[in-house]
């Protein structure tokens, strides 16, 4: 399962799963942002043109963290969520 969606001018790519064949199609096209899943542990890093962002999980994960992500200033959040 993936998907692409543009918001304010940048192009969001969305993955739940590890890379595979419906990941190497959306990084193939570069998109600004790709959001992933699956792995329940944060993290933000970029490769080539591409941000890579998984917020974390609210379930079956050490700390609950979400992310929020501010597209006008590429600013992003992880925010502690309390169980």
């Amino acid at each position: 399962w993936g998907g692409e969606v543009t918001l304010a001018g940048k192009r969001i790519a969305v993955v739940h799963g590890h890379i595979s064949r419906d990941l190497k199609p959306l990084l193939e096209a570069e998109p600004d942002y790709l959001l992933t899943g699956h792995s329940h542990q944060s993290h933000d890093f970029r490769a080539g043109a591409t941000r890579r962002i998984n917020p974390g999980a609210l379930f079956r994960a050490k700390v609950f963290t979400v992310a929020v992500l501010d597209l006008a200033t590429d600013e992003l959040e992880l925010r502690e969520v309390a169980r």
